[in-house]
């Protein structure tokens, strides 16, 4: 199946998933992922697109079919109270695939699905569907993948060595124009970095690495607060960044100093956000959350975490 569904098939359906790209796009094994990994509560409405096509693999077909619960309507006595239910637009394209399925629309038989496997027991209701959505279509096997390609995980022996450097180039930067300058204290240098930021606003930085900076202010986070330097492993590249202890939420590196150097943020949004990460743990600790909005503060419990 790796032939067929790659890295970059990944990539297309979860850009597909997040309204990136169209669904209209996607390959047969594509489709067959994008199926699985749709969040159903944003609608139906690709799937009424989706199933007029005759590429559309059988077993696609039957996955999406026990994915929208048909069963759930065989509780109805009629169609008429079908109708009154908030669920109608489901049932309606619940009957256009059993449709297209029994009369043989679907004629590709890749990838098999097994309703008994997650959808039926001994208990289901299941008298108002055809016997033909009841049985395993042809083909081979194709579970759900993980279509996220992001995970964190620690820094290694070079990239401690790259935040050390940063770090020490950041000290540096703050000399310039703050020659007594010690990093002694985590708030003190929250301060000097702010001075240092608006001392730089329309200067000509020459060889001044400015974004450096923001190293020292994660370094701080890192002391005062007690998170992890971490690396955001994407299948592109990766970044630097801190978390905390349930490594929910995660600050990088190339935001904080790029976000107010230019003034798009006012400087004091610096020391704003460090004091409202005290015992924070995820967004619900915030007393304000200003911060997800503008790339400073990230949701990551969705990310898995390897050492």
């Amino acid at each position: 199946m790796e032939e067929l569904f790659n890295k970059k098939s990944k990539n297309r359906v979860l850009k597909a998933v997040n309204n990136e790209m169209s669904y209209q796009k996607l390959t047969a094994p594509e489709l067959h992922q994008f199926v699985q990994n749709w969040n159903y509560d944003d609608g139906i409405e690709p799937f009424e697109w989706i199933i007029k096509q005759k590429h559309l693999d059988k077993g696609t077909a039957l996955c999406l079919y026990w994915m929208l619960q048909p069963d759930y309507f065989c509780r109805f006595e009629s169609e008429d109270e079908i109708k009154e239910d908030i669920n109608y637009e489901t049932y309606q394209l619940v009957k256009e695939i059993e449709e297209r399925y029994v009369s043989g629309f679907y004629t590709e038989e890749n990838f098999s699905f097994d309703p008994k496997e997650e959808f039926l027991n001994e208990y289901s209701n299941a008298k108002c569907i055809p016997e033909e959505m009841l049985v395993k279509s042809p083909g081979i096997v194709f579970e759900r993948q993980d279509i996220e390609f992001a995970f964190l995980r620690n820094p290694n022996e070079k990239e401690l060595k790259t935040i050390n450097t940063k770090i020490a180039d950041a000290i540096k930067i703050i000399k310039i124009s703050n020659p007594d300058f010690l990093y002694n204290q985590p708030d003190a240098a929250i301060k000097a970095i702010i001075e240092s930021v608006e001392y730089w606003k329309e200067k000509e930085l020459g060889k001044v690495k400015i974004n450096n900076l923001s190293y020292l202010w994660l370094d701080a986070v890192h002391k005062k607060h007690k998170w992890d330097w971490i690396i955001w492993d994407w299948e592109t590249g990766n970044n630097i960044g801190i978390t905390n202890i349930t490594k929910e939420l995660t600050c990088l590196a190339d935001t904080i100093i790029k976000h107010t150097i230019d003034g798009f943020q006012e400087s004091s949004i610096m020391d704003d956000l460090y004091q409202d990460l005290a015992g924070v743990n995820d967004f619900y600790d915030l007393k304000r959350d200003p911060y997800s909005g503008i790339g400073l503060l990230f949701s990551t419990d969705h990310l898995k975490f390897r050492e």
